[in-house]
């Protein structure tokens, strides 16, 4: 068999001699198996070409090209906006229509996605509870993808229709992440839960880095007059992704029909003692008094505050501050766009493999949460705060820009994963009430920002004209810097690495 089967075996029967005691007959036929006779769950198609790569690896890939077309799906406008306002759409292919939205206009369209997210999130904690999170997730994902796809005909209909729809794609999306911190309480072994979470989720980095320079390209040279294609094709990647994952994918190990037993047993035997088990009820008065959740809120605000308000207006800020030359303005800010989005998966991923290393030699869990979450909220404030200053040429501002986005990723490794330390059987339910909060910033960020960067009164393209929006920018990154710091001073004043009281459920 091949090498990665073989190592990979021998990580879980590693565990699995302990486990005849504890499983009984079932641990013995796993020790069976150890010896060479592979039991399998099921058979078929599936099973018989993918039986050598361990099935919790393929729900991640899977869960990582979710998160990729989560956030391709989401971003995708903030390139495209910029083409089909009036007033920054430069020279394009097509003969796509262009509207003349006011400045407030443009912040509706953008924030639209976020009211319609944030209502989703604690019943899509419940919901994955309730039903398990394969459906959930991948219904949600699917249906954003179909929204999507209407969104030019949404736009040709008026501004409003168009922040209907974004509202309807958020609503769809708003489950996604409550879902999977789910699925990664049955999936992840303990001592896996930092690597495996930071590479799902570094798939929202991917998507970024995808969606923003293919958007760009599409807006400038796609089918349909330009900026109609990059809903079109970002629509279909996101409902074959939505075949995939129903055909290989099952909501917990104890449901997959393929999975090996010594890999089925590794699993639960790991997670058995925080995570498995019976549903129970969420003792909501407790987790909404909690100190430990209320660190995790308010971190998750004040991190969205920045990363969402950078992601969603990035192409804007590189367009406006920046005076791009008109021609391939488009693609050159989508270009710079999706670069600092490289450095945020790298270090995401690598995150957490240092996370859990850490963990393994005992470093206690909560000093681990906080320095990741600390040095990451602190580089990212320091590195926008410089940008508003010294980003004065495409340089400079996209170096500074990378520092800021791709330093942020430390905190996948942080409060990011925190709540399954807390409270790993209602990880779910916690990650609903924290990702509600850290929706809102992405209302309230776009707006504040268009408030501040509004259209400079001087002669557009002159040297006055830029140095108005740069120094209104500057304004939009003083505020990001300041909430910043204040999340990661109360994360470090109330973060908890160890399962609270209440996590039992009540």
């Amino acid at each position: 068999r091949p090498c990665f089967c073989i190592m990979e075996e021998m990580e879980e029967n590693s565990s699995l001699l302990s486990t005849t005691v504890r499983h009984g007959d079932q641990g013995e036929e796993a020790k069976r198996e150890i010896g060479g006779k592979r039991t399998w769950r099921g058979s078929g198609i599936v099973g018989k070409y993918l039986h050598c790569v361990p099935k919790r690896y393929v729900f991640v890939l899977l869960s990582f090209l979710g998160f990729v077309n989560v956030y391709a799906l989401r971003v995708n406008l903030s390139v495209a906006v910029v083409q089909m306002d009036a007033d920054t759409a430069s020279l394009h292919n097509g003969s796509a229509r262009i509207f003349n939205w006011t400045p407030q206009q443009e912040g509706w369209v953008l924030a639209a996605f976020f009211y319609g997210y944030l209502i989703t999130q604690i019943p899509g904690g419940m919901l994955a509870q309730a039903f398990g999170g394969k459906w959930v997730f991948g219904i949600g994902i699917v249906m954003t993808s179909v929204l999507t796809l209407f969104t030019p005909l949404a736009a040709y209909g008026s501004v409003w229709a168009l922040v209907a729809v974004r509202v309807l794609e958020g609503l769809f999306e708003g489950v996604t992440f409550p879902c999977m911190h789910s699925m990664l309480g049955v999936w992840a072994p303990n001592m896996e839960i930092s690597k495996l979470s930071t590479i799902v989720y570094s798939g929202t980095y991917v998507g970024t880095v995808i969606s923003f320079p293919l958007s760009a390209l599409l807006c400038q040279y796609g089918f349909d007059g330009g900026w109609p294609s990059v809903f079109y094709v970002f629509g279909g990647l996101g409902i074959v992704w939505f075949v995939a994952w129903a055909l290989l994918v099952h909501s917990s190990p104890a449901t997959h029909p393929t999975i090996s037993l010594s890999e089925k047993l590794y699993i639960e035997k790991s997670v058995s003692e925080n995570r498995s088990g019976e549903k129970i009820q969420t003792p909501w008065c407790e987790v909404y008094t909690s100190p430990a959740v209320w660190a995790i809120v308010i971190t998750h605000f004040c991190h969205n505050w920045g990363f969402h308000s950078l992601t969603i207006l990035m192409p804007l800020y590189f367009k406006q501050a920046l005076d791009l030359e008109q021609n391939n303005s488009i693609i050159l800010a989508g270009v710079y766009s999706a670069i600092p989005y490289i450095l945020l998966m790298v270090v995401s991923i690598a995150s957490g493999q240092l996370a859990d290393y850490l963990r393994r030699i005992g470093v206690p869990t909560v000093i681990v949460r906080k320095a990741f979450t600390s040095f990451g909220m602190l580089l990212a404030g320091v590195f926008v705060l410089i940008c508003g200053y010294l980003g004065n040429t495409t340089v400079t501002a996209v170096l500074l820009m990378t520092l800021a986005m791709g330093l942020t990723g430390l905190t996948t490794a942080g409060y990011m994963v925190n709540m399954l330390d807390i409270a790993p059987r209602l990880a779910a339910a916690v990650m609903g009430i924290t990702n509600l909060a850290g929706a809102i910033p992405g209302i309230i960020g776009p707006q504040v920002a268009k408030a501040i960067a509004v259209n400079p009164s001087a002669p557009k393209g002159s040297a006055e004209y830029v140095k108005d929006y740069k120094e209104e920018w500057r304004e939009v990154f003083i505020i990001a810097f300041e909430v910043y710091m204040f999340g990661m001073l109360v994360y470090l004043i109330l973060a908890s690495g160890e399962k609270q009281p209440w996590a039992e459920g009540g």
